[in-house]
């Protein structure tokens, strides 16, 4: 008897049975140039690998070039599909100028499938299996021969308007994820550029934007003047519990903590010696702190790790995080490190209390200046959240939409 095949979620209106084929029957499957071209400073763009999310690129060949190596070319409605190194991401070709691609990727022309629709049914779980089986995963880098695509199995309804419905409504999902992409790089290049611009550098005494009602001179201030090392050590408690540090975000509790989690491990946690921290303590890892590892407990009190080293301090915790977390200040962090092996250097207390920096000389703009970044961090954070969100409506619609 002939296996039935139908999605867990269909679009209203079809109930007709779907069809197990090779690929090869619905597409016909070509690669690009197997040599570096000779780039022009204008022609037909040339897409790589790297360029598969955007099927944009700053590199160019000349018009003869793309008439002697291309016989087959890309052309709307196309797909290309990743096929050395990254295997198996696809974008649908959606414009008729020329283009050129390098062997690294796949180009598939639909003969008798709907473009959007075969792009997503490629990011289908049954789909990604097969496609790995017929993967080089352990050549380097890994890949699948272009005469290997063809002959995985698709499963696929033969209604046109099936696929259609199906490819567009996967469409609006990628459009939207892309708008939450655009919005999140957005926000964190405005950040970037505002912590570049709202704190002074190159020896001024005022940042090049500011407030308008603050016109006095930010002051050099030695960190000893305004930190003082918090060193209470004890046992972990319901009023002090324990807490973890990463570099990503600082001080979290220990159930969130993505990797690492070793806890289980510990059998004399009741007893064994712990750090206390206060909420608006600055903490730093004394090896880890030039890869990002100081941050402001925003969390609360709790215990931590003695290796840790915590302050507090009199000045806004939220502006001083920025001051201890801007790049310019953790080059400077290195400079204040101690130890000859690059792994094994580590900055002191009493390094990190002889380091100094300009400070807002009212806590009044310190806290505007806070609040700012502070409000821009939790857009940032919101908008991470609702891509993330929609990423994962995405992967269980690929799961419960194809077969």
């Amino acid at each position: 008897m002939k296996k039935k095949y139908a999605p867990e979620i269909r679009m209203n209106g079809f109930d007709v049975d779907w069809e197990k084929k090779k690929l090869s029957a619905v597409v016909d499957v070509y690669d690009g140039v197997h040599q570096t071209p000779k780039y022009t400073n204008k022609g037909i763009m040339f897409l790589s690998v790297e360029n598969i999310a955007t099927l944009t690129s700053q590199k160019y060949i000349s018009e003869e070039a793309f008439a002697r190596d291309y016989k087959i070319y890309p052309e709307r409605g196309d797909v290309f599909m990743t096929r050395i190194g990254d295997v198996g991401t696809t974008n649908v070709v959606e414009t008729s100028e020329k283009i050129a691609f390098y062997v690294s990727l796949a180009l598939l022309k639909p003969r008798k499938v709907d473009s959007y629709f075969l792009s997503n049914v490629i990011q289908s779980p049954l789909f990604k299996r097969e496609l790995r089986e017929r993967t080089l995963v352990t050549a380097v880098p890994q890949k699948i021969n272009k005469d290997e695509i063809g002959k995985v199995d698709i499963v696929m309804p033969d209604s046109i308007d099936e696929q259609v419905q199906i490819g567009l409504y996967f469409k609006k999902i990628n459009n939207l994820i892309m708008i939450h992409q655009r919005e999140l790089q957005r926000l964190v290049c405005l950040r970037k550029a505002m912590i570049e611009k709202m704190f002074p550098y190159d020896g001024a005494d005022v940042p090049a934007v500011r407030f308008g009602q603050y016109k006095k001179p930010w002051r050099l201030c030695h960190f000893s003047e305004i930190f003082t090392e918090r060193h209470i050590i004890d046992t972990i408690s319901d009023e002090y519990p324990q807490l973890a540090f990463t570099i990503e975000e600082g001080v979290i509790r220990p159930e969130d903590k993505k990797t690492n989690k070793r806890d289980f491990l510990i059998i004399d946690k009741a007893t064994k010696k712990y750090l206390q921290t206060e909420y608006d303590d600055i903490i730093y890892n004394p090896a880890n702190v030039i890869y990002g590892a100081i941050h402001r407990n925003a969390l609360g009190r709790g215990c931590v790790s003695p290796i840790y080293k915590i302050f507090y301090t009199d000045q806004d915790s939220t502006f001083m995080e920025c001051i201890v977390r801007h790049p310019r200040f953790i080059k400077e962090i290195s400079r204040s490190m101690e130890g000859t092996v690059k792994k094994l250097r580590t900055l002191k207390p009493k390094a990190f209390l002889e380091m100094s920096a300009y400070i807002a000389p009212t806590i009044e703009e310190q806290r505007q200046i806070g609040e700012y970044f502070r409000q821009m961090d939790r857009l940032i954070e919101i908008e991470k959240e609702e891509l993330e969100k929609i990423k994962h409506i995405k992967s269980a619609c690929l799961e419960k939409m194809f077969v």
